[in-house]
C-alpha cells in the first residue's frame, strides 16, 4: 500500500470535528494537517475465522491512543492471523506494527510496505505513525477484544446466591409473590411464620446479590392454619387459603381478612383480580375475585400445581394476556401445555406442549439470543421453565424453554441448562428483577463517558428437592450478554 492509498482523506487548515469511517467511530480532537491521526480501522473479510470479519465496529479515541471493538467477538474466535486495514487522514511516513508474545522478541512489521501481512492480535499491538512531515509522531494500542465465556449461556454465579430472605435460620415451607412491583417471600418454621417484603421496586436491586438487609422481616400471626404454597399476589393485595380451601386476602401480608370463597386452588392473579379452581355440584369451576364471577373449567386444564402466572401486554394486542404453564389436571395427570387468558375467557396455547407434563414448574418471562451470520445479537422474549415435578414424582432437571410465548416448547440449548451445583426442585418461583449497571463507553465527541444500562436478572426462589427438603436459597442468573456494555 503506497502513502496515497493510507491517505484516503486529507484535511486542510484546523478541523475540531467528529470523523467517521465506515466501520470505525473516531473521538474529537484538535486535528492538523500531517498530525498521525488515524482515521479507521478495521479487518480484513475472512469466513474461515469468522462470518462478516470485515464489518467488526472499531472505536478510535484519539485521545488516549487506544483502538477497540466494544462488542467482543464471539468466545473462541481466533485472533492470532488477522489482517488489519488502516487508514489515515494525511496519510505516513512511518506505520510500524509491533506484535508481543509471551517467551519471544517482539516483531515490528512496517505497514507500508506489508499491509497484507497477518497479525497476532493475542496481545494488545502497537500501532506508531509519523506524519508525512516527519514533525508528529503517535502511538496507538491495538485490542481485538473476545468474548471470554459464550455471550449466550445463562450463568448461575456460585457466589450470586443467599439465603431465603427470612428471620428462621432454616425455614420447612416457602412461597414468594409478587404485588406489582413489591415482592414478599413468607416461609414458616413449625408453627411460626416470617413475612419478607421488599418494596424498593423491581429495579432498585443492588448491583450485587440482595442480602436480608434488602428485605423487611416481620413475624405474621394467622388466626387460622395457612396453606403457604397458595400463598399468591394480584397487583393490589395479597392472598392465601387456609388448609380447609377458605380464600383470605391482606393488603400487607400481615393482617389478613376472610373472603366468602372458598376454592381448590389459586391460579394467581390478573390486574386488580385474582383467579381460582372451584369444585360445585356443578363440576369443576373457575372463579374470579372479587366479582365471585365463575365460568366452567375448559377441558384438560390444570385445577392445581400450574406454574406462577406470567403476564404479556402486546402492542398490536388488546388486553394482556396472562399464561400458566403445566399443572395437575382434574383426573390426576400432568399437563404439558400452557393456557392463556385474556381477562374474559380462557385457552390452551401451546401447539406443541412441554415435552412432558410437569406440576410446580417455574417460568420466567426472560430473552434468549439469535446471532446472525454477521455476528449481530437480537434479543428474542422467550419463557424459560426451571425444575418442576414429573408424573412418577420425580424432579425434573432439564430447562425448557418458549420463544413464542408458549407456542410451541423444547428442550433449552446447553448455554441456558442450570449448572451442576444447582439442584434441581419443584415448586419454585421465577421473577425477573433488573439492576442498574454502569460502566465507560467511548463515544464519538467525548473521550470517555459513563453509561448506564438496565440488566435483567432473573432470581430463583426455593424449592423442594428430590428429598422432600426446602431449598434455602435465592439464586440469580443472567445471560452473560447483558451486562456487558452496549454499543451505541
Amino acid at each position: 500500500m503506497t502513502i496515497r492509498q493510507i491517505a484516503l482523506a486529507l484535511l486542510t487548515g484546523t478541523s475540531a470535528g467528529v470523523f467517521v469511517g465506515c466501520n470505525s467511530s473516531v473521538q474529537s480532537a484538535e486535528e492538523t494537517a500531517g498530525n498521525a491521526a488515524v482515521k479507521s480501522f478495521s479487518l480484513a473479510a475472512n469466513t474461515k475465522i469468522l462470518q462478516g470479519l470485515d464489518s467488526v465496529f472499531f472505536s478510535i479515541d484519539l485521545i488516549k491512543g487506544q483502538i477497540f471493538n466494544a462488542d467482543s467477538l464471539p468466545v473462541g474466535t481466533r485472533v492470532n492471523a488477522l489482517v488489519p486495514q488502516i487508514v489515515t487522514y494525511d496519510g505516513a511516513s512511518v506505520a510500524e506494527l509491533t506484535v508481543t508474545r509471551a517467551g519471544r522478541p517482539d516483531t515490528v512489521i512496517n505497514y507500508l510496505k506489508n499491509s497484507s501481512d497477518s497479525i497476532d492480535f493475542t496481545n494488545p499491538v502497537k500501532l506508531r505513525l509519523v506524519s508525512t512531515d516527519g514533525l508528529v509522531e503517535r502511538i496507538y494500542t491495538i485490542k481485538v477484544n473476545v468474548h471470554r465465556c459464550k455471550s449466550d449461556s445463562l450463568t448461575w454465579g456460585r457466589n450470586d446466591r443467599t439465603t431465603l430472605p427470612s428471620s428462621f435460620g432454616y425455614p420447612a415451607q416457602q412461597r414468594t409473590a409478587r404485588m406489582g412491583d413489591a415482592f414478599y417471600c413468607l416461609t414458616r418454621s413449625e408453627n411460626a411464620y416470617c413475612l419478607a417484603s421488599f418494596t424498593g421496586g423491581v429495579g432498585s436491586m443492588n448491583r450485587t446479590m440482595p442480602g436480608a438487609a434488602d428485605w423487611s422481616l416481620n413475624p405474621v400471626t394467622f388466626n387460622f392454619t395457612p396453606d403457604v404454597a397458595s400463598f399468591s399476589a394480584n397487583d393490589s393485595a395479597l392472598f392465601i387459603l387456609d388448609t380447609d380451601g377458605n380464600l383470605y386476602t391482606s393488603a400487607d401480608g400481615l393482617f389478613w381478612e376472610p373472603t366468602s370463597m372458598k376454592w381448590h386452588s389459586v391460579y394467581g392473579g390478573y390486574g386488580d383480580t385474582l383467579l381460582g379452581a372451584v369444585y360445585t355440584d356443578g363440576g369443576w369451576m373457575i372463579q374470579t375475585w372479587p366479582s365471585g364471577a365463575t365460568v366452567a373449567l375448559p377441558q384438560d386444564m390444570p385445577v392445581s400445581d400450574t406454574s406462577v402466572p406470567v403476564c404479556y401486554s402486546f402492542e398490536m394486542g388488546g388486553n394482556p394476556q396472562m399464561l400458566l404453564v403445566g399443572g395437575r389436571k382434574t383426573d390426576g395427570s400432568l399437563s404439558r401445555d400452557t393456557w392463556g387468558y385474556d381477562g374474559s375467557s380462557w385457552a390452551k396455547v401451546s401447539q406443541k406442549g412441554l415435552p412432558q407434563g410437569l406440576g410446580e414448574v417455574a417460568v420466567a418471562p426472560y430473552y434468549s439470543l439469535s446471532s446472525s451470520t454477521l455476528w449481530d445479537t437480537t434479543e428474542m422474549p422467550s419463557l424459560i421453565a426451571f425444575g418442576g415435578r414429573k408424573s412418577d414424582g420425580s424432579v425434573n432437571n432439564t430447562v425448557y424453554i418458549s420463544n413464542d410465548y408458549g407456542y410451541h416448547w423444547s428442550e433449552a440449548p446447553a448455554c441456558l441448562q442450570l449448572p451442576s451445583y444447582i439442584t434441581a426442585a419443584y415448586g419454585a418461583q421465577a421473577y425477573v428483577m433488573t439492576t442498574t449497571l454502569s460502566g465507560q463507553l467511548y463515544q464519538p465527541k467525548v473521550s470517555s463517558s459513563t453509561i448506564e444500562w438496565e440488566c435483567p436478572y432473573i432470581y430463583l426462589f426455593g424449592g423442594i428437592n428430590a428429598g422432600g427438603s426446602l431449598q434455602n436459597t435465592v439464586w440469580r442468573g443472567v445471560i452473560r450478554h447483558f451486562t456487558f456494555i452496549p454499543v451505541v
